[in-house]
């Protein structure tokens, strides 16, 4: 499996997969999405948000012909690398397939802390992909830097906490 990641206008990712999906069949275009937990008159309920706004990954069995892909409103370009290549390596393309193992769709996990000890017990942060750094019990959130496109970056997701004596 190749993967690419594209940046285009924020806010038209689900624009962007649509057409890319259309104009190429043998192409799978995913903005991942973070499943978040809000509390909301007293009562906790889901919310999808964009997990990082302006980036689309995009996956084949084969190379592709980004020259279509290039008309695409809003689309800006393929992110390359130091070396120019167009295709994900490394640590970027382990992250883009953590993402298509999930489908670009990062459910809440489930962490269990034992003092100040934080363990993920079930959920997308399972494979171990980043390095947790904040714990919120109370908002149910989580927050994990990794490493994508050659810079450290944060993101909070949604985690419910198993707390063991």
């Amino acid at each position: 499996m190749i993967s690419w990641c594209v940046f285009c206008k924020t806010g038209s990712e689900k624009n962007v997969v649509q057409l890319m999906t259309a104009l190429n069949n043998r192409l799978e275009a995913i903005a991942p999405v973070r499943v978040l937990q809000e509390k909301r008159k007293g009562k906790w309920q889901q919310r999808e948000q964009i997990l990082f706004p302006g980036y689309v990954f995009l996956y084949a069995e084969e190379e592709i012909d980004f020259e279509l892909i290039k008309r695409i409103p809003g689309f800006y370009k393929v992110l390359g690398n130091e070396s120019n290549l167009k295709k994900l390596q490394g640590t970027d393309y382990e992250y883009s397939m953590w993402i298509y193992r999930h489908q670009g769709h990062i459910e809440t996990s489930k962490v269990l802390t034992i003092g100040r000890t934080v363990k993920v017990i079930d959920g997308p942060l399972l494979d171990g992909f980043g390095t947790i750094v904040k714990l919120d019990k109370h908002k149910r959130r989580i927050w994990v830097d990794f490493e994508f496109d050659g810079q450290m970056r944060t993101v909070s997701l949604s985690a419910e906490c198993v707390e063991m004596e």
